[in-house]
Order: C-alpha cells, then sequence, then structure tokens
C-alpha cells in the first residue's frame, strides 16, 4: 500500500491532473500573440516541388556521372535508390526548412500589408 501512494505522489508530480497557471507575458507587438496560420495546401504543393526537383536532378546526375556502376542496374533498382535517398531527405531536412521559409516570408507580408493599411484609408 506505502508503494502504490509513492507511486501516486511521483505520478501527480510528473504530471500532474490539476492545471498550473502560469503569468502570461505581455508582448508589444500583436503578431506575437497570434500565431501564424499553417500553410494553404497550395504553398505546401509549391514548397514540396521546389524541394524535390532539385533533390531528384541532382540523384539523377549523380547516377549519370557513376554510369559503369549504375547502368547495369534495373530501372525498378536505380528508382529505388534515388527515391530511398530523395524523399527522406526532402521530408525530414529540405521540405521542413522551406516551408519555415515560407511561413516566415507569409508572416512578413501579412504584417506589412497591415502596417500600409492605415495610411490607405486616409
Amino acid at each position: 500500500m506505502e508503494s502504490l501512494v509513492l507511486a501516486s505522489a511521483v505520478v501527480e508530480h510528473l504530471a500532474p491532473t490539476t492545471t498550473r497557471y502560469r503569468p502570461v507575458r505581455v508582448n508589444r507587438l500583436a503578431r506575437d500573440l497570434v500565431p501564424a496560420p499553417p500553410p494553404s495546401i497550395h504553398v505546401r504543393v509549391v514548397a514540396t516541388w521546389v524541394s524535390i526537383f532539385p533533390l531528384v536532378t541532382l540523384g539523377m546526375t549523380v547516377m549519370a556521372l557513376s554510369g559503369p556502376i549504375t547502368a547495369a542496374w534495373p530501372t525498378w533498382l536505380r528508382a529505388l535508390s534515388l527515391t530511398g535517398v530523395v524523399v527522406p531527405t526532402a521530408v525530414y531536412l529540405v521540405v521542413p526548412r522551406v516551408l519555415a521559409v515560407s511561413v516566415r516570408w507569409m508572416s512578413w507580408r501579412r504584417g506589412r500589408s497591415a502596417a500600409a493599411e492605415p495610411c490607405e484609408r486616409l
């Protein structure tokens, strides 16, 4: 019974069931208070294409330059090796960075158009 009490105390300490409220810092900039919306499907499609096209081009160039080695491979093996390198590289490294840049650019544009809006009303 004593071990059950100790285990519940440890669990309560690690994952408390009651919510602890933290003081909220007030930021001066409104953009810090409002999270950026996720990129649209069209932005994600363009980001994916911009990421994958150079990787596939680079992979095909490397395979063409290593002609004697990969020329004898069947087509399915060349495609398997190319996609085995391109897809993880794009998914884990390139696409997240391209999307982060596009989100920063979109929020910059949004902030710039919001700052220019009061001038247009005059």
